[in-house]
């Protein structure tokens, strides 16, 4: 009896370890796998002239700062050409500490209403494509946005959401941004409120009115006045906030500050970006 259990003992175990060896090697297959679009984006050819590229990217962020601190409306269109022109040439040289932690090549692409970003990460324990995707809405309330973030992959592994939000969460502190979480419908739904006003703004208010991604770039709108007498009139589809009896994740307005995250020094984002 007893030599008949142990022989169904051990079949177990050798068939438990047969699985996970399965799934690991499965697990390390799919890692290995490139998204379509990164590879798309790779094989892009850079623009002719990179630093003519970052320079008109850097001016029209200039220029988005200088129209939001006048009262009127105002609009700026960013080519995901030109922030990847940025993201070859001047991530590397403002951030060394994401080359050194292994990231490589970053890209994005804009196309029908989600950004799309990945990048090669490559240490002792991993070499793998890591990539997103981004939809971004505005809310019922001025000024918050809803960010989806979908398929976060190793490769072709998915990797859950969950694993990322507190790191998120830091790097947007970093930035001076309140981020909050929501759930809903299984999807994970980051809530970030843009400031109103800035320090160097004192003619009103910044209002968003749009925020579109299509035709390779990203489009945002708006108009800086009066909160009293300006009326907040959303473009596009606009995502409904909870309710105040299912108010999102949430930790505090200003959340406990990591001393040195992965990548993120504690300089805040470079000159226009």
């Amino acid at each position: 009896m007893w030599k008949r259990l142990i022989k169904r003992m051990l079949l177990v175990g050798a068939l438990l370890i047969a699985s996970l060896g399965a799934t690991a090697f499965w697990a390390h297959r799919e890692t290995k796998k490139v998204p379509e679009f990164y590879e798309r984006a790779i094989a892009t050819p850079p623009p002719r002239d990179v630093a003519e590229s970052i320079e008109q990217l850097e001016c029209d962020v200039q220029q988005l700062q200088d129209d939001v601190a006048r009262p009127g409306a105002w609009e700026a269109r960013f080519a995901a050409e030109q922030i990847n022109a940025w993201l070859i040439d001047q991530l590397p040289k403002r951030f060394p500490r994401l080359k050194a932690k292994g990231l490589q090549e970053p890209r994005i692409v804009i196309d029908d209403g989600v950004l799309m970003a990945a990048a090669r990460f490559k240490d002792q324990r991993l070499d793998a494509v890591l990539s997103c995707e981004l939809r971004v809405q505005l809310t019922d309330k001025p000024n918050r946005l809803a960010i989806a973030i979908d398929q976060i992959r190793a490769g072709a592994l998915p990797l859950p959401v969950s694993q990322f939000k507190n790191r998120i969460k830091l790097i947007a502190s970093k930035l001076n941004l309140n981020l909050q979480w929501e759930t809903r419908d299984g999807e994970s739904i980051a809530l970030i409120d843009v400031p109103e006003q800035y320090p160097q703004h004192t003619e009103g208010a910044l209002i968003i009115e749009s925020i579109e991604l299509g035709d390779h770039q990203l489009k945002v709108s708006g108009q800086t006045g009066d909160l009293q007498t300006s009326t907040f009139s959303p473009q596009g589809a606009v995502y409904i906030l909870a309710q105040l009896d299912d108010e999102p994740e949430s930790d505090s307005t200003h959340p406990t500050r990591d001393p040195n995250p992965d990548g993120l020094p504690e300089q805040t984002a470079p000159r226009g970006l």
